[in-house]
């Protein structure tokens, strides 16, 4: 089986369709990197109503037809410091949850993947080592870069040039430490080694993290 590739897509193009009841079009899974091809995604991202841009609800349906995948919801109970996720599959059962947090050192964001039975898990820290000091490296030099820029007459400057390192890499754990890697992203695409986590986890994980 091999493993899968694919990205998150928030382009106007990939929020033309019916959302489901109390939701609205948020985007969607696709393969691919180009243009949204609306009669083939892996799932749709439907946003449920009166949620928080920090801790967005949502379900995902597949596109054909146009069934209940899962759906992600934001615990009210969870710590202080941390955002937990349930996950469940169409049926509405409890199929894991993602918990959104720091890394111990308080420095970086860490995502956790865990399944229903908590047998497998997986996480991941937001950028790597290399990215995070490029960034702090280069960070003397945006007021220089910005000025450059608005001489030149560019007013909106690709936020890129100063956006922190994305990079991330969900690493299984088990009792002999790190395992493989499960989900990595790099450069707004997801590749999800196959037969690691339940799709509809590493779905729902890639809607939360972003493109």
């Amino acid at each position: 089986m091999a493993d899968m590739k694919f990205c998150f897509s928030q382009d106007e193009s990939a929020q033309q369709f019916v959302a489901l009841q109390g939701c609205e079009p948020w985007g969607a899974l696709q393969t691919g990197m180009g243009r949204f091809a609306a009669e083939s995604p892996l799932a749709r991202v439907h946003r449920y109503g009166g949620g928080s841009d920090e801790e967005p609800a949502f379900a995902l349906t597949a596109a054909e037809p146009n069934q209940t995948l899962c759906t992600v919801i934001p615990q009210a109970d969870s710590a202080p410091s941390q955002t937990v996720y349930a996950v469940r599959d169409g049926s509405g059962r409890f199929i894991g949850r993602i918990i959104h947090g720091r890394s111990p050192l308080g420095v970086r964001q860490e995502w956790r993947v865990e399944d229903g039975d908590k047998q497998c898990s997986a996480v991941a820290r937001k950028g790597n080592i290399r990215g995070w000091l490029a960034y702090w490296v280069a960070s003397p030099f945006w007021g220089i870069l910005a000025l450059i820029f608005l001489l030149n007459g560019d007013l909106h400057p690709s936020g890129s040039l100063w956006s922190k390192p994305h990079r991330a890499r969900w690493r299984v754990r088990s009792g002999s430490g790190k395992g493989k890697v499960g989900i990595d992203f790099q450069n707004g695409r997801y590749r999800a080694a196959a037969g690691v986590l339940d799709v509809n986890l590493v779905y729902a994980q890639a809607v939360l993290y972003g493109e």
